[in-house]
Order: C-alpha cells, then sequence, then structure tokens
C-alpha cells in the first residue's frame, strides 16, 4: 500500500524529542472538549501529481496537497486516566480536488468538494508526565463525500454513498496548563469503498485506471483541549515510621510520610494487625497481647492509594517485684527478745530489711532483738532491674522488767538540810538506770520534813523534792517525766523513833513511778 507508506512520514519528525524533561500533571477521569484544524490532503482517484499522471504507482507526499484544502473540527470524550482517552468527533473538510470528480455520463467539474467525517477514537499518551508527549490515535469514521450509485446500478436514480474505515493518527501533546493543552499532528482516514469519498470509482464500473480499492483522506494541523476537571497528583507514601518492639500495654507512635504535592484531601488508615484499625497521617496505638504484628498503613486520595508495611514485635513487660503478706511474729516484745520478719516477695533480686534501730538484713525471713525498748517502723524493700516494692511493719518492744517496777529509792536529808548526800545520790544513779531502761515510766517526787526542823516545814519538803527533780534532769532524764511536789511533814514521823533530833526516816523525798500515760 505505497499511499500508506507517505501518509504518516511528515509525522514522525513530531516524535523526535517528544519527550521532554520537565514533569506535569495531566488531568484524568475528566470530560474534555478538542477543537482542531488543518490543511487537508485527498490521496484518490482525483489527486494530481507532480507530472499530471493521476495513475502514477508511487506517489509522494505533495501528491495529496498539491490542491490542499481545510478541516475544521471538534470532539467530545472522556480521559479514563493520564494516558487513555476516547471521543467522539466530527470534521468537516473542504477540499477542492474532489470538484474534479467525473461521471460516466459524460459530464465533467462536478461541484462539490466537500466531506464529513464523524469519528470515535481512542488516544493514547505513553509519556503523561512530561510537558511534550507523543500520542497515537486509532478509530473508526463514518464518511459523508460526493460517492453515489448511479442509474446504472439502481435503477436510474442517485443516491448518496456513505464511507467508513479506520482513522489513525500521531501527534504531540504540549501542556500549556493543568486543564490546557496544545497538540499538532496527522491524522488520516481511510474511507471505503471507493467511491463515497470522491464519487470516483472507475474500476468499479468497468474503468481499467483505477487501481486501488480506497481513497484518504490526511488533515496536518492541530487544535486546543480543555479538560473540565484539573488535575491531581497521586499521593505516594514516601516513609514510615513505626517501632520495632513494644511491651504489651505499651502506646507505640506511628507516622506515615507522603509527597508534598499530593492533591488534597488524603485520608490514612492503619490495619494494625492485631484486628483492629485508626487513622490519621500520626497515631498511636497498644498491643493487648504479645506477639509479631504487620501493621499497614494506607493513603488514598483522587488520584489512588498507596500503602506500606511494617513489623512490630511485641514483648512481655518488664515485671517489678512484688511484695505481699509484710508481717512481724510477734508484734510486740520485749527487749532481748526475738522478732521474726517475713513477707512473700516475688520477682525480686534483692531483698533488704530495716529494722529501725539502724540495723539491717539482706533475706527473707529476718530476726532480730531489740536492746532497747520504743516503736519501731520495719521497712521491707524488694528490688530488680525495672522497679521496687516496699511495705512497712510496726514492732513494739516493751521491757517486763519494767512493768514489775512498783518503787524506787528513797534518799534521806540530814537535820534541816535540802542537799543531797554522797548516799543520796548514790541511791538515786540506781534510780536512774531504771528509768534508762524504763523510757514509758514517770515518777512523781514526794519531800517530807519531820516537823522538828526549824523554820518552814512544807518549804524545807519542797527544796528536798526540788533537789531529786534537779539530780534526775542533770544525769539525763526527760524533764518532762518528772514532778516534784513538797508534802510538808511526814504523817508517820515519830522523833521518839530516833536518839537524834526529830526523825531520820521523815527527811526524805521518795520517787514514785508510775505510767507516762496521763502524767
Amino acid at each position: 500500500m505505497p499511499r500508506l507508506r507517505t501518509l504518516f512520514v511528515w509525522a514522525a519528525a513530531l516524535l523526535l524529542g517528544a519527550a521532554s524533561q520537565a514533569q506535569v500533571v495531566r488531568p484524568s477521569e475528566s470530560i474534555y472538549v478538542l477543537l482542531r484544524g488543518g490543511v487537508t490532503g485527498y490521496y484518490g482517484d482525483l489527486d494530481k501529481n507532480s507530472d499530471g499522471d493521476p495513475d502514477q504507482a508511487t506517489p509522494d507526499i505533495q501528491d495529496g496537497f498539491e490542491d490542499p484544502g481545510f478541516g475544521v473540527g471538534g470532539e467530545i470524550g472522556y480521559l479514563f486516566n493520564e494516558n487513555l482517552s476516547f471521543g467522539i468527533g466530527f470534521m468537516y473538510h473542504d477540499v477542492p480536488a474532489l470538484n474534479d470528480g467525473f461521471q460516466f455520463d459524460g459530464t465533467n467539474n462536478v461541484q462539490g468538494g466537500e466531506a464529513y467525517q464523524l469519528q470515535g477514537l481512542f488516544r493514547y499518551m505513553p509519556f503523561d508526565s512530561f510537558r511534550i508527549s507523543p500520542f497515537v490515535e486509532l478509530g473508526a469514521a463514518l464518511v459523508s463525500g460526493q460517492g453515489t450509485e448511479n442509474e446504472r446500478n439502481n435503477g436510474g436514480s442517485d443516491d448518496d454513498v456513505f464511507g467508513y474505515g479506520p482513522v489513525v493518527g500521531l501527534g504531540a501533546d504540549i501542556a500549556l496548563t493543568p486543564q490546557f493543552s496544545l497538540f499538532l499532528g496527522a491524522q488520516s482516514t481511510v474511507v471505503f469503498p471507493d467511491v463515497a469519498l470522491d464519487g470516483a470509482d472507475p474500476g468499479a464500473f468497468g474503468d481499467p485506471t483505477d487501481d486501488a480499492d480506497y481513497d484518504i483522506l490526511t488533515t496536518l494541523g492541530g487544535g486546543l483541549k480543555f479538560a473540565f476537571r484539573a488535575p491531581y497528583t497521586a499521593v505516594e507514601i514516601e516513609g514510615l515510621e513505626c517501632p520495632a518492639e513494644l511491651e504489651a500495654g505499651e502506646s507505640g507512635s506511628f507516622m506515615v510520610m507522603t509527597n508534598d504535592d499530593a492533591t488534597m484531601p488524603v485520608t490514612t488508615t492503619w490495619q494494625w494487625g492485631d484486628g483492629s484499625t485508626g487513622s490519621g497521617m500520626t497515631t498511636s496505638h497498644t498491643f493487648a497481647t504479645p506477639g509479631t504484628y504487620t501493621v499497614t498503613a494506607m493513603v488514598m486520595n483522587e488520584g489512588g492509594e498507596d500503602s506500606e508495611s511494617c513489623l512490630v514485635t511485641v514483648v512481655e513487660p518488664p515485671t517489678p517485684p512484688a511484695l505481699a503478706g509484710c508481717r512481724a511474729t510477734p508484734t510486740s516484745v520485749n527487749v532481748g527478745e526475738q522478732v521474726t520478719i517475713n513477707a512473700t516477695a516475688t520477682e525480686a533480686e534483692e531483698v533488704m530489711v530495716d529494722f529501725g534501730d539502724g540495723t539491717t538484713a539482706s533475706s527473707l525471713p529476718a530476726r532480730h532483738a531489740y536492746s532497747e525498748t520504743g516503736t519501731y517502723t520495719v521497712e521491707i524493700m524488694a528490688s530488680n532491674q525495672y522497679g521496687d516494692d516496699v511495705c512497712t511493719i510496726t514492732v513494739t518492744v516493751g521491757d517486763s522488767y519494767c512493768a514489775n517496777i512498783t518503787e524506787l529509792n528513797p534518799v534521806f536529808f540530814g537535820y534541816g538540810a535540802t542537799t543531797l548526800t554522797a548516799d543520796a545520790t548514790s541511791r538515786l544513779d540506781e534510780n536512774i538506770e531504771i528509768l534508762r531502761r524504763c523510757p514509758d515510766i514517770c515518777v512523781t517526787i514526794n519531800g517530807y520534813s519531820d516537823g522538828s526542823e526549824p523554820g518552814d516545814a512544807l518549804r524545807i519538803s519542797q527544796a528536798r523534792a526540788d533537789a531529786v527533780l534537779q539530780y534526775y534532769v542533770s544525769q539525763g532524764v526527760d524533764r518532762e517525766r518528772l514532778r516534784a511536789v513538797g508534802r510538808g511533814v511526814d504523817p508517820a514521823a515519830n522523833s521518839k523513833e530516833d536518839p537524834g533530833p526529830g526523825d531520820s526516816r521523815a527527811r526524805r523525798a521518795d520517787s514514785i513511778p508510775s505510767s507516762c500515760a496521763g502524767f
């Protein structure tokens, strides 16, 4: 088919250099309209070549354009995506060469020269992201030209003959704005039957000069295309941040990063791999049980969707130690008696017992004897690398010796004297040892006179009680534990029982022990 070899020679140049490096975004999923126009050439029984021979076997590109016309038209269609579209178009051609048709009834120069096409076209653009991208067109057309069936074949009346055939095209699309583009290209329609376009089919009616059973209509030109919907940029995941390991019950942070030029809005959803879902470009999640989970992030916009996954290993959380059943057996002991401290410690790497008196132990059960009375707070601490736990116990330490103390040493004074003798201080020192051992004992000091001493008996007795009190205090006994009372003359005094003046046993100070409770 020599004519077809020459139809698109010029169009090949449009494809050279078309793959521009400038990146653009073209519309998709949109209705578009297209207006086109250009120079129309005709290849058929009536075209003229350079030597005037209409039967030249190998016509060149100028054959069809020696007497060119023009073509204009439009198209409406749908962009399935950035690469592929389909449209319905109409083309009007005014081609002078078609006026040179002839009929077999002896007349020439039939008036006309017009042709019409109704087209259905698929258009494919392989490099949609380039500002200048080549495209190819393929479809079919219904053609109305000069063709009629004359009376020889139709009982004496002439009827229009419509042509049909494939449409092919090549060109380049140049993006001007996100929705407008300019295109340049060549489009040809091969028309069957031969008579439909130019009204001349000599071979079909016995004329041996016609050796082709088709005609070709070609338009070189361009036009503008407008998409009603603006293009959008598909969202793509450029990064995913996931914790590699979490503890069961621990909240982990997750983030997905997408291309900055993605058309908004962008929706982000998460599949956590444990049956639950989430949303948001930045979010958090807590896994309840240990295991390995495939976490999938999915982003979506009008341009499509993208997804990416990561693995999260969930482990058992570290267990801090725990203490239970903290106890002291018994809770009340006497000085020198042993108390046992015990508890149930789980997950403990170290245990320490502080008995509250400055001594400690490093294991359970722990046994201890207190040397002094009092109330002690025992602290048990269990620890490991993940934390510690503490419990406290109260232990009361008493002294059975103290419970049996009902009296203390009295001290005696010389006649009319209120100062302590060496014997008196020695007796008081014995009392002081008891008071130190028994901190819960308080003392009431009662001072007495024998009634025969010169001066005021009440004053003398008070001075004797105060002297004892001052000595106790000077030896470290708490003043709050002491009370001094002058009682005056001892009612039991009897001067006849003592050879000296007065009654020496009545010249004394008694230390009366009692509980400090309510003292």
